[in-house]
């Protein structure tokens, strides 16, 4: 699922529309090693959400509809049986397939289109029933050059990987001729989601867990997350982007400026590019090729007993390397409780001793997250700003609202006061920071 990345919405919501929970409603302060800046976001429209959720959303069941797809338009009885008919041609050993129960997710997110489905069939050893997750392509995407099938890939390559558990593949559609886009169809993972919307810091199932249970749940999420970042990013070859630059880092930052322009679609945002020539003012002077998540966040990842289930959500995947996941994973932390005003729950590790503990795991420090903080912050301003511009088209914010989205969301409020950027925000009250 599209990160839930804050912003700040102070305007009422068009008649009917309904916005994804972006964060939190309190200024605070970012300072990682000797750096110091401010981190603001406020209140936006939230909706509850169940925390019973086992599919690649990438958050629990929300109903945060976002930029709408055509999962909002879909027949779901014309595209059951178009799967129906799918299942049996590339699935007959599973005689007398049945497919039931097709439904929408109760959050479907703003990057992807989701379906749940169960199967029944019966074989030699009897009948059965078996949960499914359909991920369709969606035509109008908040990312730039998606390329759908490595999703799908990501999947496939991780199968095998041990303690860096994923959804089984069972099929897949690349040519868009059964549904008229692109899918892929994977097992349902049973468990849980920690919900973002509102952060799971402040109720639902992850509070109701004691301090212990939320430890080993956290301890085990970084753990999964260590393990991933250990994997050779040679398994990961479809992610090379040549074109882009010699090393995984340069090709993802070059897409990401290339994603700006794109996004900016000509309009000009001193702070972005501002940002952006700090970012090419700074770079690490070790720029890796390694398999970065992307989006790395418990949000993305389902539990059960504590313990990870299954890691999703490969929109931001990319070979930048495991810095990169870090810092998001502290940024995105952030925005979930103190820059949402929310306690952090007993037992969830702060991003300092996320840093700590996955570094145990690595057996080595982590390198340029002062830098890597920055970009993650740059990377949210402009997805904001690309997200803003799809929700005003599609008339799900009003003028002001998506004012605030364009020029003052929480990824710009952010990357202004990290580097000391001007900038024009209403919210003033600061926070001590982050050390390590």
């Amino acid at each position: 699922m599209t990160p839930l990345l804050p912003v700040r919405i102070v305007a009422q919501l068009a008649p009917g529309s309904q916005l994804p929970y972006f964060g939190g409603g309190t200024e605070t302060g970012w300072r990682w090693g000797n750096e110091r800046g401010t981190i603001v976001t406020a209140d936006a429209t939230k909706t509850s959400g169940s925390a019973t959720a086992a599919t690649d959303t990438g958050a629990s069941a929300v109903s945060a509809t976002g930029v709408p797809t055509r999962a909002t338009q879909r027949d779901l009885v014309d595209t059951g049986a178009r799967l129906q008919k799918w299942f049996r041609s590339n699935l007959p050993e599973l005689r007398e397939f049945e497919l039931r129960n097709v439904s929408l997710p109760d959050g479907n997110g703003v990057a992807n289109e989701t379906l749940m489905c169960d199967g029944a069939w019966t074989d030699a050893s009897g009948q059965h029933v078996r949960g499914f997750v359909v991920r369709i392509q969606t035509p109008e995407w908040l990312w730039k050059d998606v390329n759908f099938t490595s999703h799908r890939m990501m999947y496939q390559a991780l199968a095998d990987v041990p303690g860096v558990p994923v959804p089984a593949i069972v099929g897949w559609d690349d040519e868009g001729t059964v549904l008229g886009s692109p899918f892929f169809v994977m097992d349902r993972v049973e468990g849980k989601v920690p919900g973002d919307t509102p952060p799971f810091h402040s109720g639902g199932w992850v509070a109701d867990l004691t301090d212990a249970s939320r430890e080993e749940m956290w301890r085990d999420a970084v753990a999964v997350m260590a393990r991933l970042h250990q994997v050779s990013a040679s398994k990961f070859s479809f992610l090379e982007r040549p074109a882009l630059g010699d090393t995984g880092f340069d090709q993802d930052l070059a897409y990401w400026r290339s994603y700006q322009q794109w996004a900016l679609a000509g309009d000009h945002n001193d702070v972005i590019e501002t940002a952006e020539q700090w970012l090419l003012d700074h770079l690490p002077e070790e720029r890796i090729t390694g398999i970065g998540w992307g989006d790395s966040r418990v949000g993305n990842m389902i539990f059960r007993d504590n313990r990870v289930q299954a890691v999703l959500d490969w929109d931001e995947v990319s070979l930048v390397g495991a810095e990169s996941d870090l810092a998001w994973w502290g940024i995105m932390d952030f925005m979930n409780t103190e820059s949402a005003g929310v306690k952090r729950l007993g037992g969830i590790g702060s991003p300092e001793q996320t840093v700590q503990l996955w570094e145990e795991c690595m057996g080595r420090k982590a390198k340029d997250l002062w830098f890597h903080s920055v970009y993650a912050a740059y990377r949210m301003s402009i997805i904001m700003v690309r997200l803003g511009k799809l929700m005003g088209a599609a008339g799900l914010v009003p003028p002001e609202a998506l004012e605030e989205m364009l020029h003052y969301n929480g990824g710009l409020l952010s990357v202004a006061r990290m580097l000391d950027i001007p900038i024009k925000s209403p919210v003033t009250t600061a926070w001590s920071g982050l050390q390590l």
